[in-house]
């Protein structure tokens, strides 16, 4: 949730996109919530494979909410990323998302505010030309993992039918809420941005709106987070 900024930068745009997304996010929490109930599919412990070369291409209303959880979040972290001083975790990969920490239990150090596609990574599925959803157990999971699972699983794509038959249940499938945020931000699909781009931008753009907020106008500069 993001009740201090929200609450300081009511009757804004980004106000509108923040919140919007906030349900967004919601939605897919409480429907990955369902699926993993009834899947019994989990993460392995301290995982976070997915994320060492992979950097996120985002949509600006993404990077707006992330920067939001950061300036509410880890005000420290927003700082060095504006003032361009900000320096990812030893042993980032260079083609990785720069807010991962290769050596920290849970790896994202933004997880309240991660951005859509590492919320959807793993837990959600996608349509078929008929529509019928589908679901492919994420790569990174061991094959003992899989072998373990009741019934066992193995790395395949799974069918809608195979899916009600094994687990009386659908994952949700990824479109569906990418397109409650195409809704939210018309176009988006088409402007995404790497992450370590985006953020900065977002970052300066709501911290001008909390200035300006309380009668101020500093200077803002766009810099690059370093790696």
């Amino acid at each position: 949730m993001l009740q201090q900024i929200l609450q300081k930068i009511k009757d804004t745009h980004e106000y509108e996109i923040l919140r919007a997304l906030e349900q967004v996010y919601s939605g897919i929490e409480k429907r990955e919530g369902e699926w993993k109930e009834k899947s019994k599919i989990r993460c392995p412990e301290n995982c976070g494979r997915c994320c060492i070369h992979f950097e996120p291409y985002i949509s600006e209303g993404e990077a707006l909410y992330l920067a939001a959880w950061l300036l509410e979040n880890e005000p420290g972290t927003a700082k060095a990323i504006i003032d361009g001083t900000f320096l990812a975790k030893p042993g980032v990969q260079k083609d990785g998302c720069p807010l991962f920490d290769p050596a920290g239990k849970h790896h994202c150090t933004v997880y309240g505010g991660r951005c859509l596609v590492c919320r959807l990574f793993g837990f959600s599925g996608d349509n078929g030309r008929q529509e019928e959803r589908r679901f492919r157990p994420c790569k990174f999971l061991p094959p003992e993992a899989l072998a373990d699972h009741v019934p066992p699983l193995e790395h395949r794509q799974y069918e809608e039918w195979e899916l009600r038959k094994i687990f009386g249940a659908l994952p949700p499938a990824m479109s569906d809420f990418s397109e409650q945020t195409i809704e939210i931000e018309p176009g988006a699909e088409s402007a995404l941005e790497p992450l370590r781009k985006a953020l900065p931008k977002a970052l300066a753009k709501l911290e001008f709106l909390l200035y300006a907020e309380e009668g101020k106008d500093p200077e803002k500069s766009d810099l690059p987070i370093e790696t």
